[in-house]
């Protein structure tokens, strides 16, 4: 994957009637959800439901967001059944989210079992186990899961796991972790969604706050959660501005540090303004 997304929006297998709403949402990537928005008991349907969707978008070609599906624990005999699923009907999602991870053999089971069922793979964790493994999982990119793209963080078994609150204070720890893994092994970080579908001034708060701890993605849990958190991601217009001034002085003035502003610039700010443009454009 080579562009980050800002959003990703996860809509229930259960659910296939609201498939098309959430791909009409803005968000840049949705996720048909196979685990925990899933009843035990209705998991064969949702399961065909998810294929017959992907399978429907593939031949019809369908433009609009990505399309990704969080499939069940590898370990598990729900997560065996989805990828002989998967494997059987030949489909291929754009990004498949595999929950729980704790070893990065994990990974490379799933590239090994199904070459041809995703493009990028995303790496869930939301265990203790599978946060201090962090960067054993992460360099499985180097090695048998070359198309790992991202370390998501799974706030709410997490949290539950460690005895902790659901919060922004308790999850910090966690969160700078898996950042400093991800970005150890040039990938991307993805954060946990914001459960409070109603309060949408503490949903801008902590995107702003997962942003400037420098992840790249939220996830999102309902279709109106994606245009706030998208405001949150455009950069400021004096950011741009600041951006746009350090870039033009460092072409003027050659290699090295230099004065912009009153202010040291050196290699890692003209790193910060082209990512600020980056994201910008």
């Amino acid at each position: 994957m080579v562009h980050p997304p800002r959003s990703l929006l996860f809509v229930s297998a259960e659910r296939p009637d609201r498939f098309d709403k959430a791909m009409a949402a803005g968000a840049d990537v949705v996720c048909i959800d196979l685990e925990d928005a899933v009843h035990p008991d209705r998991k064969n349907a949702a399961r065909g439901a998810a294929i017959a969707y992907a399978l429907q978008r593939s031949r019809a070609g369908d433009a609009g967001p990505r399309l990704a599906l969080r499939m069940n624990p590898a370990g598990s005999l729900t997560g065996l059944r989805d990828v002989l699923a998967m494997a059987d009907a030949g489909v291929s999602f754009d990004l498949l989210l595999l929950p729980k991870v704790e070893s990065a053999q994990e990974l490379v089971m799933l590239e090994d079992w199904l070459p041809g069922a995703f493009g990028s793979l995303v790496a869930l964790l939301e265990t203790p186990l599978g946060v201090e493994h962090a960067p054993a999982i992460a360099a499985a990119v180097h090695g048998g899961a070359p198309r790992l793209a991202a370390l998501m963080l799974g706030g709410a078994d997490l949290s539950m796991e460690l005895g902790a609150r659901f919060d922004w204070d308790s999850l910090f720890s966690a969160r700078g972790r898996l950042l400093n893994a991800a970005r150890s092994h040039g990938l991307q970080a993805w954060d946990v969604p914001f459960i409070d579908v109603t309060d949408t001034a503490g949903l801008e708060r902590e995107t702003r706050r997962v942003l400037d701890l420098g992840f790249d993605c939220k996830a999102a849990i309902h279709p109106g959660q994606v245009a706030p958190m998208h405001a949150v991601f455009r950069s400021a217009p004096e950011d741009v501005a600041w951006a746009h001034g350090v870039l033009a002085a460092a072409a003027d003035g050659g290699n090295g540090a230099f004065l912009y502003q009153g202010k040291l610039v050196d290699a890692p700010l003209l790193k910060r303004a082209e990512r600020i443009l980056q994201r910008a454009n």
